[in-house]
């Protein structure tokens, strides 16, 4: 078994690391080895001609300004929007499901990968702690690993165990990890998720995606009981409810008695209570995200966001006006276990409005024509002014549902437009 050479912080030269046309990619969002991807922002100019894969970030460390850096992503969630200012942002619009293979397999390449980790342990292992999606996958086709050593990281439990003979280079640099703090919530928020509580049965299953709806979501369930979770992103509001006893995960039918999801994104809170906690595990998205895994249960509520849904139920959650601001994300790997789950419910919640209620976000048509989640995988979509339950419903009753719960100030507009849709 290989030792990992141990480089001082300030002796890290990426200029005699990268190779030309050679893919750097690192572990994202909160997982995001910020002191190397800053160190590599500052020596960029100097390196050969290379290229970035950097799904979702939410710092600033790198910028895509670069002449010889082309970045690629997943799309303009978080802080990634910035690098369309850039101008060097390429899309790949696919489903968190597939970034494994597309790995593994040398489609999406990854020569050079960047993380960070705790530990070591008293086997010599470290733990990336934070998240794991397609690290593992990274791991295994690059041709050098450089590992920030943080002992600021939780010890998760999963599969964020790192052998020591995959790692090329240890570099300790010790720093705060990345927090997200929960969103203001306001009363749109708060009826939205009321709405969205009110589809989730006790012993349901679900999964939630980012945003303030969502946290909000995990406010609302107060009253519910046991509830398990399988999701991609875990937060603060899950650790609550864990703590609460509202999420037991008795009733799942895999994984019981354990939160599951792939990554961390919260405060330093969650991250405590993550620390070395058997009842929280952090799984590759090969797991999270399978159709296989996921197809074992029942009673399974997917809930995620969007930008527009238009009067035939096709959800948006990717671009407005253009610009790339979301993803495809986790959506249709959810959306799709759960309309095929026994007693499973696939919601979409969403303001009705934009922030200064200038745009319905109802939509007689997609304004980008960018369809994430078609027509075909629609059940409830909800505002804070109600839920439209699409399912089994013809084009002209879905049109007239959903206008049902836009904003009153643009339902005659969208009734107009749906006389020539329908």
């Amino acid at each position: 078994m290989k030792t990992p050479a141990l480089i001082a912080p300030e002796a890290l030269d990426f200029a005699q690391l990268i190779r030309a046309g050679e893919t750097v990619g690192w572990a994202e969002a909160t997982a995001e080895p910020v002191f190397l991807t800053r160190r590599l922002n500052a020596q960029a100019d100097r390196c050969p001609q290379f290229r970035v894969f950097c799904p979702l970030t939410f710092s600033d460390s790198f910028s895509a300004a670069h002449r010889n850096v082309t970045v690629t992503a997943l799309g303009g969630a978080g802080a990634g929007r910035r690098f369309f200012a850039d101008g060097a942002e390429n899309v790949i619009p696919a489903n968190i499901s597939d970034i494994c293979g597309l790995v593994a397999s040398g489609r999406l390449p990854m020569d050079v990968v960047l993380l960070q980790a705790s530990g070591p342990d008293n086997a010599g292992r470290y733990n990336a702690g934070l998240g794991i999606e397609h690290l593992h996958a990274a791991i295994g086709q690059a041709r050098l690993v450089i590992t920030q050593i943080n002992p600021e990281l939780p010890w998760t439990c999963g599969d964020t165990v790192i052998d020591p003979g995959l790692i090329d280079m240890l570099v300790p640099a010790r720093e705060p990890p990345i927090e997200l703090p929960a969103r203001p919530r306001g009363p749109i928020e708060c009826s939205i998720a009321d709405h969205v509580a009110s589809l989730i049965p006790d012993c349901a299953t679900i999964e939630l995606g980012l945003g303030a709806v969502p946290e909000a979501v995990t406010r609302a369930l107060s009253a519910k009981r046991g509830l398990g979770v399988h999701s991609g992103a875990i937060g603060d509001g899950i650790a609550d409810l864990m703590e609460a006893g509202i999420v037991d995960n008795r009733h799942k039918e895999i994984d019981p008695g354990v939160t599951v999801g792939t990554m961390l994104m919260g405060t330093r809170r969650l991250y405590r209570f993550a620390d070395r906690n058997p009842a929280i595990q952090i799984r590759a998205t090969s797991y999270t995200h399978d159709a296989l895994v996921l197809g074992q249960f029942r009673r399974f509520v997917a809930i995620n966001g969007a930008l527009e849904v238009d009067l035939t139920g096709q959800v948006n959650a990717e671009t407005a006006r253009g610009r790339h601001i979301g993803a495809v994300g986790g959506q249709m790997d959810f959306i799709r276990a759960a309309n095929r789950a026994a007693g499973g419910r696939s919601i979409i919640a969403l303001q009705s409005t934009n922030r200064d209620r200038t745009r319905s976000r109802i939509v007689a048509k997609l304004t980008d024509a960018v369809v994430t989640t078609p027509r075909a995988e629609a059940d409830c979509v909800v505002t804070e002014h109600g839920i439209a339950d699409l399912r089994g419903r013809t084009l002209a009753e879905r049109a007239r549902a959903l206008i049902a719960i836009s904003d009153p100030g643009f339902r005659a507009e969208l009734e107009r437009a749906s006389d020539t849709l329908v």
